[in-house]
């Protein structure tokens, strides 16, 4: 057994910052370029708020090296990890074990375009895992955009035969875990930004710890002035 070097971990995924291959259907809407720059914002609001947490930051990025990633992310990260895995529910069972076995107790997997993922949150996630198998914080689209567990009770089924990027990701999540007898807890939603209708939904209620994310939309006149 890998000895405890980090009692809990936030890992968050994030994709290589390059115009035309992230966000893509958010593209659709607003342009290769401008969809490239508000993902750049949501993650660098994400990195804060890890920060203001005060948990370890493991980063892992969809490259084949941390050559493309931004150097402000790099260095803010405790460890930077390739993600590894065909499918997302693969590269998630292989993020929590690749945490595992680098010495973290306790994993907070994150996605990066979701504004709302706050201290508040990652806080709430980091209580409720002590007592559950598993913990989640669902997506407003039906997905979920935050899932925690622990070395001791992590089990990869979670994240088998599950129809990723759909609306059913979380009640047949929910479903396994009942299957498997595993205790489970539901933070509160959040809304993740993937489409136009996503960002029209966030716009109508942003965020307050997305500071970047909504200088961003203000700029480009998609949020109004406070």
């Amino acid at each position: 057994m890998i000895p405890i070097r980090y009692d809990t971990v936030i890992a968050l995924f994030v994709r290589q910052p390059i115009a035309g291959q992230v966000k893509t259907r958010l593209a659709h809407g607003i342009g290769d370029d401008d969809a490239c720059e508000l993902y750049r914002a949501m993650v660098a609001d994400r990195i804060a708020q890890i920060k203001t947490c005060g948990l370890p930051l493991f980063l892992f990025h969809d490259g084949q090296d941390a050559v493309g990633l931004p150097n402000e992310w790099v260095l803010a990260a405790d460890e930077v990890f390739r993600q590894e895995g065909h499918s997302l529910g693969d590269r998630m069972a292989a993020a929590f074990e690749r945490s595992f076995s680098a010495g973290a107790g306790k994993v907070i997997l994150a996605g990066s375009d979701i504004p709302g993922i706050d201290d508040e949150l990652l806080r709430s996630a980091a209580a409720a895992v002590e007592n559950h198998d598993v913990v989640f914080s669902p997506a407003f689209d039906g997905g979920y955009c935050l899932v925690a567990s622990r070395r001791d009770r992590f089990n990869r089924i979670i994240f088998d035969g599950i129809p990723w990027s759909t609306a059913l990701v979380m009640g047949q999540t929910i479903e396994v875990c009942t299957a498997r007898g595993l205790s489970y807890a539901l933070l509160d939603p959040r809304q993740d930004i993937d489409t136009m209708d996503d960002l029209a939904d966030y716009c109508r209620n942003p965020s307050e710890s997305a500071p970047a994310t909504n200088a961003w939309l203000r700029s480009r006149g998609l949020l109004k002035s406070p």
